[in-house]
This record gives C-alpha cells, structure tokens and sequence, in this order.
C-alpha cells in the first residue's frame, strides 16, 4: 500500500510541474503574439513600382461599373479582406490617410464575406469601392498576394508606390 501512495503522488507531482510549464509556455506565447501584433504587417505588397495594372471590370457597391479606365489620373487603390485583423485595424488609418491627402480618385476592394463587407463600405464613404469574392476581377489585375495592400496608380494605371500601411504611401493632394 505504502508503494501505491508513493506512486499517486509522484504522479500527482508531476502533473503539477507539467501545469506549472504549460502555462509558462502560454504566457510566452501570448507576449509574442503581442510583439508580433505590434510590429504589422512586415512585407511589402508582391506588386512592385513600375507594374502595369491588368484590365478588368467590376461592379461597385452602389450598383456601377469600375475598370481600368478609373486610373485616369492619380489615383489611391486600397484592398481589404473581411477575414483579415490588420485590415479592420488599418481601416481607420486608411481613412484618416484620405482625408488628410483628399485624392481625386479612391478606389477601395473589400474581398470576403459581403455581409461583413459592409461595415468597410459605411467607412469608406470617399472611395468608390468593389466588394468581390477571393480572387476577384480588380484583385487578380493588381495582383493582390496579401492583405491589406494600399497602392499609388498614376493616370496609366501603372503601379507608382505600394504598402501594407497606408502612412507609409506618398501623399497625394488634388491640384
């Protein structure tokens, strides 16, 4: 009987270090996901200066037609996806972003779930925007690879600065 007793406790004690270590392991984890949160989005969209927006043609979410005819001058693209944290988080800078360059021209890409699609179409009252499925005609023509993704388009419809932060693109103020 002694040895059963001495067998339960061991087991118990060990039970209890591997709780101790768990939620040690935990508590990292969390201060790295925190870290990791702080820092953004790190990479650069895929599409370089210089890239020449592909044609295509959408529908907006007012009911009208958007093509690669919009580019008609500079213009500011932004492409969120309804699936995506640092989208929602980046929303409000976005929009703050427009209002303090006011560009002639914004056109926004809401990719995912319609529905949720909403709330960024409510924000982005200044921009003309394309809600679209994964994938969609106005993301395969900027060759989207990431989210969110914010460009500069001159009036050939050709890539003049992209980033996965809306501060960090030039500013741009109507003439």
């Amino acid at each position: 009987m002694p040895y059963l007793v001495a067998a339960v406790v061991i087991v118990g004690l060990l039970c209890l270090v591997n709780l101790v270590l768990t939620l040690a392991v935990i508590r990292r984890l969390r201060a790295h996901t925190l870290r990791l949160s702080e820092l953004g989005p790190t990479r650069p969209p895929t599409v370089q200066p210089g890239t020449t927006i592909g044609e295509f043609s959408a529908t907006t979410a007012d009911g009208g037609t958007v093509s690669r005819a919009f580019f008609s001058g500079i213009s500011v693209v932004a492409v969120f996806s309804t699936e995506c944290a640092s989208c929602h988080e980046l929303l409000p800078e976005f929009t703050s972003y427009l209002a303090d360059t006011r560009p002639e021209r914004v056109l926004a890409v809401v990719t995912g779930d319609p529905d949720e699609a909403r709330r960024f179409t409510r924000e982005l009252t200044s921009a003309t925007v394309v809600v679209e499925p994964m994938g969609g005609p106005v993301s395969r023509a900027l060759q989207v690879s990431q989210f969110p993704s914010f460009f500069l388009v001159d009036g050939d419809a050709v890539v003049v600065a992209a980033d996965t932060a809306p501060g960090r693109l030039p500013a741009v103020t109507r003439r």
